[in-house]
């Protein structure tokens, strides 16, 4: 009893403290600061889970099938009759790109064909043109019919029952299709879909060699038969089968990317969030050292003073998770509106354990840098009453920061799901910021001691000798400032910086439309077509889909180098001639593989990454032949050209006897738009790829995807905040006492409050100019060692940043402070 009814007490004394410091600002500050914490890293963890559940949910629905066979040629009659015979449940599929027609107006779009065994798996929700809602359709569309996505319609300028183009056959558009749970991802799907019946296509000039065309064979069914149907059919090189745990995997790493790059910005939040809470716990525990010393002289034991104090803490931290989860739940749905565009719809609720797992931030961050700096007060003499030099011996620095370092990396860990980049990141950054820290105490050593006889105004020796006086404290205000602003610079250069050079560096003239499978009997007429409408013809160069096999008689499949995506695949190759433009030989001889025999020229990076070199002999098979080629050059190839490249080119006599088509690129200026749509019309089994589509749409996904970083900067944006109140708060005293002294010795108010404005002005400065040194020196590293762009430097930013960061820490650091210039010194002096 008497146990119970002494924590009643404890817990009422520290609801008592709590409700009167809540109005000093101490624990206003660990309160916001959490709150920021809690909110980042819930919506974060939240916005990831939703995204893992729906991936999962949906596997076999983004499948389309419990088992896919996948394929770039036409899928064999043995897998259909196989599966027929097993009694499996089927369906065909094709995907490929191409252009659009509806009067004047086209637009690229991502074919799919299918049969009337489509949809196994999965849903297809499509509006008909007499319908209010959309259904689920258990079939794809009739002959002769189109479905398509709203996108479409809209760039179009058409609507539902209006008619379309393509590949030379006019379609009634019967549906808007609203959700196609198997759509998948990749460069080509960005564009809309338009779907038709499989009979439309099978036999469609569109589909010939050297086309983008992707078959699948989708079977669903009994385990057992499904592995039986496995064993009995023989892939080749360039067919797979793809089961439940392959579904959809590109777009699986594109949300992982994009997780990560939010999981990454928001941990800046958390970080300058955390030191928020380690400054004002400091200070707190330092203005309850005689309150501590109090209630030991009442009798208190140690233990009882530290759960009064903890008790203090709990409780806000309960507060704060309750508030944090509420603005987490509204940032989580900000993110997803913003990445709309890159997620699945409709994704499922998030679990206990995500919101567990943000919740913990509160906690994590209170443990490990509030608790450490309240320890101490349990063990405060009760003397201190009457002697106030007295003060509690603290925790040995070196715990204090193991304990936050520690709770950092655990949180961080929870927040990316991943142990060895979060440990890395803070080893790196810890690294860091002890160097910068150093080289910062250094700098304002070495400016003190030029500055320690000069003449100065008034306001500013003032404000410089308080700068000085301590060398952490004002280089950790400059660092915590700086990094926050230096991360927003580089993210806005970023933004920008990458799509600007890419077009940038395609001139006037570029090409920016890519013409495939030009069959050869198209070859003569296709080029004066494009002379007729004023359109400067480019080299035709042929187009042979193979897939490497062999290395120097050994099988790529029993190589190390088997899954690397660059040959894992069908290789678009070529021969000619005359070397390419934009193709620079950087080793053996071109003139020794153009004139074969049995010659191939590698594409240098990918010769380096496979291991391959000069002698080397390359087996290929291409339509059922395998041909053997001795690598005679190397070539370095200009990729931005936007002129056709190939990682392999053969002498021209391995591939006369092979099927193939052709490719070209051309420029269209604005004026002959309609030319490209007669060019469509006239060879509706040429695909044209127009470059400018593709470009708005990824410009659309990098904008996107960076305003949600710019979200979560917004929440970096407080954080550097909090730490700004929260070391203003902590020298408040002192800087009261600083005040009573000098307008003792005859200082005015007005020069107490310029010197205010002096030193915070001095702070942005700083902070503005470390800022800009160190975006100039990262993203220089980044443009030229790893992006290859040209650097530039932020140029504008070096005149208008370092005074609008002076303006804004001046204002409100001023405003906080004013109570230093309008207090009686008399009352400050008793106080003290």
């Amino acid at each position: 009893m008497k146990n119970a009814a002494g924590r009643s007490t404890e817990v009422r004394l520290a609801l008592k403290l709590m409700s009167r410091e809540l109005r000093s600002g101490e624990l206003t500050l660990i309160f916001l600061a959490l709150v920021l914490a809690v909110t980042v890293t819930t919506a974060i963890a939240l916005f990831s889970q939703r995204l893992d559940l729906a991936m999962q949910a949906s596997a076999n629905d983004m499948l389309g099938a419990d088992l896919r066979v996948r394929s770039t040629t036409p899928l064999e009659d043995e897998w259909l009759a196989e599966a027929d015979s097993l009694g499996l449940d089927r369906a065909r599929a094709l995907t490929f790109p191409s252009v659009v027609v509806a009067g004047d107006q086209m637009t690229l779009s991502a074919v799919k064909a299918v049969d009337d065994g489509y949809p196994l798996r999965g849903e297809l929700l499509v509006l008909g043109v007499d319908d209010k809602v959309a259904s689920l359709r258990q079939s794809g569309p009739e002959p002769g019919e189109a479905w398509v996505e709203a996108r479409l319609l809209s760039l179009l300028n058409i609507g539902l029952g209006d008619e379309a183009d393509l590949g030379g056959k006019t379609y009634r558009i019967t549906g808007l299709i609203e959700k196609e749970s198997d759509r998948g991802g990749n460069f080509y799907t960005l564009s809309p879909r338009i779907m038709v019946h499989w009979s439309e296509l099978e036999s469609s000039p569109m589909l010939g060699p050297g086309s983008r065309v992707r078959y699948r064979l989708m079977l669903s069914g009994d385990d057992g038969l499904l592995e039986q149907f496995q064993n009995s059919v023989e892939l080749k090189a360039n067919q797979s089968f793809e089961a439940l745990g392959d579904g959809n995997r590109q777009m699986a790493a594109s949300l992982d990317r994009a997780r990560r790059y939010l999981g990454l910005a928001a941990i800046l939040a958390v970080v300058l969030a955390c030191v928020a809470v380690a400054v004002s716990a400091r200070r707190y525990a330092e203005r309850h050292f005689d309150i501590s010393a109090l209630m030991r002289t009442f009798g208190l034991p140690r233990a009882s003073v530290l759960r009064i104090f903890l008790a203090q803490l709990l409780i806000l931290g309960g507060a704060a998770t309750l508030l944090g989860a509420f603005f987490a739940y509204l940032l989580q749905l900000g993110l997803l509106q913003v990445l709309s565009g890159l997620i699945p719809e409709g994704l499922p609720a998030a679990t206990p354990s995500a919101w567990a797992l943000g919740l913990s931030a509160g906690l994590l961050g209170l443990f490990g840098f509030g608790v450490p700096h309240l320890l101490p007060l349990s063990s405060i003499s009760p003397l201190r009453v009457l002697r106030r030099d007295l003060v509690p011996v603290p925790l040995k620095g070196w715990l204090i920061y193991a304990l936050a370092l520690g709770s950092l990396t655990l949180l961080l860990s929870l927040l990316t799901q991943d142990i060895m980049l979060s440990g890395g990141l803070m080893i790196g950054g810890a690294a860091t910021l002890l160097l910068l820290l150093l080289l910062l105490r250094g700098g304002l050593r070495f400016a003190g001691s030029l500055l320690r006889n000069r003449k100065l105004p008034l306001s500013l020796r003032f404000a410089w000798q308080h700068l000085s006086r301590s060398h952490t404290a004002t280089a950790g205000q400059l660092l915590a400032f700086a990094m926050t602003l230096m991360v927003m610079l580089i993210i806005g250069m970023l933004r920008t910086d990458l799509l600007a050079d890419w077009q940038r560096s395609m001139p006037q003239d570029a090409p920016n439309i890519f013409a495939l499978n030009i069959q050869p009997f198209e070859r003569e007429s296709f080029s004066e077509s494009l002379v007729n409408h004023s359109i400067e013809t480019q080299a035709l160069y042929p187009m042979i889909p193979m897939r490497l096999v062999k290395v120097n008689g050994m099988a790529v499949s029993e190589m190390d180098i088997a899954e690397d995506r660059s040959i894992n695949r069908d290789l678009i190759t070529s021969s000619a001639e005359t070397l390419p433009d934009n193709n620079e030989v950087v080793g053996g001889d071109w003139s020794q593989t153009a004139a074969g025999p049995g010659q191939v020229s590698v594409e240098h990076e990918l010769a380096e990454r496979l291991g391959l070199g000069l002698g080397d002999v390359l087996t290929f098979r291409a339509a059922g032949v395998d041909l053997d080629a001795e690598i005679t050059s190397l070539r370095r190839l200009d990729w931005t050209a936007m002129t056709p490249n190939f990682f392999m080119m053969l002498s021209p006599d391995l591939t006369a006897e092979l099927p193939m088509g052709y490719m070209t690129s051309f420029h269209l200026a604005e004026e002959y738009e309609g030319a490209l749509v007669s060019l469509i019309r006239k060879y509706p089994g040429i695909t044209f790829i127009d470059t400018r589509a593709i470009l708005s749409q990824v410009q659309t996904l990098l904008q996107r995807l960076t305003t949600a970083v710019e979200l979560i900067l917004v929440f970096v944006l407080l954080g550097a905040v909090l730490v700004m109140l929260s070391v203003l708060l902590t020298s408040t005293r002192e800087r009261l006492t600083e005040g009573a002294v000098l307008r003792t010795l005859g200082a005015a108010r007005k020069q107490l409050r310029q010197a205010q404005w002096v030193e915070f002005a001095l702070l942005g400065v700083l902070s503005a100019v470390l800022a800009l040194v160190g975006a100039e020196l990262v993203t220089a590293g980044l443009y030229i060692g790893l992006l290859d762009i040209p650097y530039s430097s932020l140029g504008w930013a070096w005149l208008w940043l370092p005074p609008a960061t002076a303006l804004g820490l001046a204002i409100p650091g001023s405003l906080m402070l004013r109570r230093v210039s309008r207090v009686p010194p008399l009352t400050v002096l008793r106080e003290a």
